[in-house]
């Protein structure tokens, strides 16, 4: 199932700068959008080590988001943890399209 993030791509560079992340709540999900050099991506907020919320962490120049917590490091394209000390990261598709930006749930 899409669900509209945003009605234009623009809209959403402006909500989510490039480089940060944004915590996005869903049908009562909590997703982590974002922002990187490469575009939009969507993972679940959840570490899959110790659920802590991902969009409180940081992004380095790896393409990688960083737990605040014990400081795990998922790659944002695979959602592979770089050391495989815990189960991979969920990411979402997103599609960007003339009518927005549509988040695949």
């Amino acid at each position: 199932m899409a669900v509209k993030l945003f009605n234009s791509f623009e809209e959403a560079e402006q909500a989510v700068a490039k480089g940060t992340m944004k915590l996005l709540i869903v049908r009562g999900q909590s997703y982590n959008l974002i922002h990187t050099e490469h575009g939009f991506v969507v993972t679940s907020d959840s570490c899959p080590h110790m659920h802590e919320p991902l969009h409180k962490g940081t992004l380095n120049s790896y393409g990688e988001v960083i737990c605040p917590l014990h400081h795990y490091r998922f790659d944002l394209t695979t959602g592979k943890e770089t050391n495989n000390r815990c189960n991979h990261l969920r990411i979402y598709p997103i599609q960007v399209n003339e009518t927005g930006v549509f988040l695949e749930i």
